[in-house]
């Protein structure tokens, strides 16, 4: 059984990791040809304290900036890929 292991920064809301959980297995099953009940997904969230990016913890970086951090984004840009 394939195991996807996603790592993240917490968050998000109960909807888009559920988004995020489908896509990852529905593209997993589709590309291994196996059912989809195979598939599992482990979602590992961490504080944005604990997650450096560029040099910087991501907790000053969201701090300076008022919109979605840009891991969000590409969490949420990610999973609309898949889900296509």
């Amino acid at each position: 059984m394939p195991i996807a292991l996603i790592k993240i920064i917490e968050g998000r809301s109960p909807e888009k990791k559920r988004r995020l959980i489908e896509s990852v297995s529905q593209a997993m099953a589709d590309s291994l040809e196996m059912p989809l009940d195979a598939v599992r997904v482990l979602l590992h969230e961490y504080p944005s304290g604990h997650w450096g990016r560029g040099g910087r913890l991501v907790s000053d970086i969201q701090a300076k900036t008022p919109s979605e951090s840009p891991s969000a984004q590409v969490a949420d840009a990610t999973a609309k890929l898949l889900a296509n």
